[in-house]
């Protein structure tokens, strides 16, 4: 191979390199959550500890990690004498995770467990927050509308806060009557009736639609809160009245 040649294969590998870099920071950026180094080797761990034959690409696949990643992390892993390599064929490599990886493995476990606590703590107080700048007058009732984790979060939040979650509503009729968090689910048409202080939409999907629906409640003194902390234009307000007052009719 002449010097040319080599030089334009370096080249055409470096700019490969540089566009792979490019994509996975682009992917990372989507997430306000990177995980940590410690929470990628205790990934990796804990799928070679499930499946000692798996492939570098696998757990690269796995672990949302490049192959080059995985690959500097289980070396150090090894180093460190947390991982074994043992070879069974001049193809095949078995990975196994050693006494001294188990034990790091469960520190790491200990140690997230206390960050997953410090995180949902922090997640109650900003929800609880969000909740009470958007309330026109001080709490007392609230509907709760939503029933999946960020419900779970604004309901504890609101107890936190001395505010009483009097239902808990949804718009799935097999979900009517059912008990969640010791509340019965209600129908969005039972709401009203109910004249509590608010309804908090508690919801990471179909917000704006709900929000919709819900509106015409303004009108009975019932602010509506969105956890979502977005605002709907006076175009979108008026069409919604509109919408809500003819399904009154």
């Amino acid at each position: 191979m002449n010097w040319v040649v080599f030089q334009e294969l370096l080249e055409g590998l470096e700019r490969q390199s540089i566009h792979r870099v490019k994509n996975m920071r682009a992917k990372a950026s989507q997430n306000l959550y990177i995980p940590a180094p410690k929470l990628n080797e205790l990934r990796i761990l804990k799928e070679i500890e499930s499946d000692p034959d798996i492939t570098q690409a696998e757990l690269a696949r796995r672990c949302a990690l490049s192959v080059a990643m995985v690959n500097n992390y289980m070396k150090e892993l090894g180093d460190r004498g947390f991982l074994e390599f043992r070879r069974k064929n001049s193809k095949t490599i078995s990975y196994y995770v050693t006494p001294a990886g188990k034990e790091a493995a469960d520190d790491t476990r200990s140690e997230l467990l206390q960050e997953l606590i410090r995180l949902l703590t922090d997640a109650k107080e900003q929800v609880k927050n969000i909740i009470l700048s958007q309330a026109h007058r001080e709490l007392h009732r609230v509907v709760l509308y939503g029933s999946g984790i960020l419900a779970e979060i604004a309901f504890h939040a609101l107890e936190a806060a001395k505010v009483n979650v009097i239902g808990v509503c949804s718009d799935d009729p097999v979900e009517i009557g059912q008990e969640w968090c010791g509340r019965e689910r209600i129908n969005p048409s039972q709401i009203r009736y109910m004249a509590p202080d608010a309804v908090v939409l508690a919801l990471l999907q179909r917000s704006d639609d709900v929000y919709l629906r819900l509106v015409h409640l303004n009108q009975y003194d019932i602010k509506v809160i969105r956890l979502d902390c977005k605002t709907t234009n006076v175009d979108a307000l008026n069409k919604g009245l509109s919408w809500s007052t003819a399904a009154l009719g």
